[in-house]
């Protein structure tokens, strides 16, 4: 008897431990093998019309990000570059981060370094990654292009495709896209040097095209030359979405830009921004074909890295541009027709949340990452503009994960408070004063900070200057825009200034009287009519 109840007993266990591993083999069938999402830090949900979205940070401390990109469609590795030369996977499952390169002859310095980076979508017959970045040669700046090949996790055999390229301390660009048909398109700033971007001779301020080895294609639109479009004065992105390549393109001080780039398109660049619609560009876009925007921001927003949206993942969203902006700190949303060659609205997402977006990416599923870009030299020389947001945050710099919250994180967490611009330009601007103070706070205080006082060796203070007391000279600043270096205090700037002509004879006369009056200056006011007069001896 005692036999049988201690088989019947071990019969008894076994079954039951039996079931506590067959209940334990079910509950990790329903998981994704490897998929370890306890690394993520969850921020909060974002309620749309119907989509309700869950926002997590899965990368921190890392230092100035620049370029994300796919590994492959069925892959779970974002890339991801650092301005500072180093090239990286990211384990979207597990958080692991693996450094693969870091470039021992980049030149780093303010906006930049390693910039354009591109993986090769079809890795396993072409395993290849690109790379655009800045070095030394006679102590001046220069940029190459580099192909690096993708081997047993490692990158190496570096073949260098485009080097002794003209750049600057600014407006080196650049993205990089392979396209479906295995051409690489690189787009470069002017370097500094507007008229470079009409002279179809030089490759600064154009968008260029290539094959994979670094040949030039035979049907490219000029023969024996690597340009694909001129007129461009800084692209920041460049996606390709059912056969259309998009760009977004800085501005100067107005007419940020969402371009669809075409062979041999000229896209105005010094001579026209933004559409043909003033005065001063007319006759221009008369003579020339221009390729007008099919979006574009004044106030200038600086919008950087793009992706296309096609997912019906979040079904809001579908069939949209998304713009990461870096003045603007927030996500743009650009709802396209159907045909993908107009914008036919836009909203704002996650506005001050996360400080400047320096791209953004669409997975293959359908999730959205973005990198922020709070480390890098503006926040540092502009802290004042960015007070509200303290900047760099916490765990910058970041990239964040946006995806439809499961039903779990939809009952946990709690719905982003929406953040509004602190600026109220409108019910600032009563009278010449406050008109005044709304124009600077638009297009001045980026640079020049709040008080006037400037950014030390990047943007010259307005405060108790010779240049802002002599009325004609201040009028010829503003009105025509600054080019080359300014002495300032006993301090060299080489920072250009752009002409805002664009703005209204009003407007012109509201913010010079500002600045006439403000930070210790107590100038005379500049009239309307002064305006106009010094504006008729210009064209005379």
């Amino acid at each position: 008897m005692n036999l049988k109840r201690s088989i019947t007993a071990v019969a008894l266990n076994t079954c039951f431990l039996l079931l506590i591993v067959l209940n334990f083999s079910c509950a990790d069938s329903n998981k994704k093998s490897g998929e370890d999402t306890s690394y993520q830090k969850h921020l909060f949900k974002k309620t749309l019309e119907t989509s309700q979205l869950a926002v997590s940070v899965v990368a921190t401390d890392l230092d100035y990000p620049w370029d994300l990109c796919w590994g492959g469609e069925d892959s779970n590795i974002l890339w991801f570059t650092e301005i500072k030369g180093t090239v990286n996977q990211l384990n979207t499952d597990t958080g692991e981060i693996k450094n693969l390169l870091k470039l021992d002859d980049v030149l780093v310095k303010k906006s930049y370094g390693l910039l354009g980076f591109a993986v090769h979508p079809d890795m396993e017959k072409h395993p290849y990654i690109f790379l655009h970045y800045t070095y030394s040669k006679n102590d001046e700046i220069r940029s190459k292009l580099v192909r690096y090949t993708y081997k047993d996790e490692k990158l190496e055999t570096p073949k260098i495709l485009l080097e002794d390229i003209p750049g600057r301390s600014y407006h080196n660009g650049s993205r990089i896209v392979i396209s479906p048909d295995d051409k690489i398109f690189l787009c470069l700033g002017d370097a500094g040097k507007k008229r470079l971007a009409q002279n179809t001779s030089v490759i600064s301020g154009k968008i260029l095209r290539l094959n994979l080895d670094g040949s030039i294609p035979i049907d490219n639109p000029i023969k024996g030359s690597p340009v694909y479009s001129r007129g461009h004065r800084n692209v920041q992105g460049l996606v390709m979405a059912n056969n259309i390549l998009y760009s977004s393109e800085h501005g100067e001080a107005n007419d940020d830009e969402l371009n669809i780039i075409k062979a041999n398109g000229n896209y105005g660049w010094p001579d026209v921004t933004g559409f043909c619609n003033e005065p001063y560009e007319l006759a221009y876009c008369k003579d020339s074909i221009i390729v007008e925007p099919i979006k574009e921001w004044t106030p200038t927003i600086a919008p950087s890295g793009i992706a296309y949206f096609g997912s019906s993942k979040i079904p809001e969203w579908t069939n949209s541009i998304l713009v990461g902006s870096l003045k603007g700190t927030s996500l743009r949303v650009l709802k396209l027709s159907s045909d993908g060659t107009k914008v036919e609205g836009e909203s704002v997402a996650f506005n001050r949340q996360f400080g400047r977006i320096r791209d953004v990416i669409v997975a293959p599923n359908g999730d959205i990452y973005l990198c922020t870009s709070n480390k890098d030299w503006h926040p540092k020389a502009n802290p004042e503009f960015y007070s509200d947001a303290k900047l760099p945050m916490i765990d910058d710099d970041r990239i964040i994960r946006i995806r439809q919250a499961s039903d779990d994180l939809k009952n946990s967490l709690i719905e982003m408070t929406e953040k509004q611009t602190p600026v109220d330009n409108d019910g600032m601007a009563n009278g010449i004063a406050g008109a005044g103070m709304a124009v600077y706070q638009k297009f001045c205080a980026s640079c020049h900070k709040a008080d006037g006082s400037g950014s030390d060796g990047f943007f010259p203070p307005l405060s108790k200057t010779e240049g802002v007391g002599d009325k004609e000279r201040f009028m010829k600043s503003v009105i025509e825009g600054v080019s080359g270096p300014l002495v300032v205090q006993g301090k060299t700037y080489n920072q250009d200034m752009p002409s805002f002509k664009f703005l209204t004879d009003k407007e012109l006369a509201d913010v010079l009287s500002y600045v006439r009056a403000s930070f210790g200056n107590g100038h005379p006011s500049i009239t309307e009519d002064e305006v106009v007069k010094y504006k008729e001896l210009l064209q005379n």
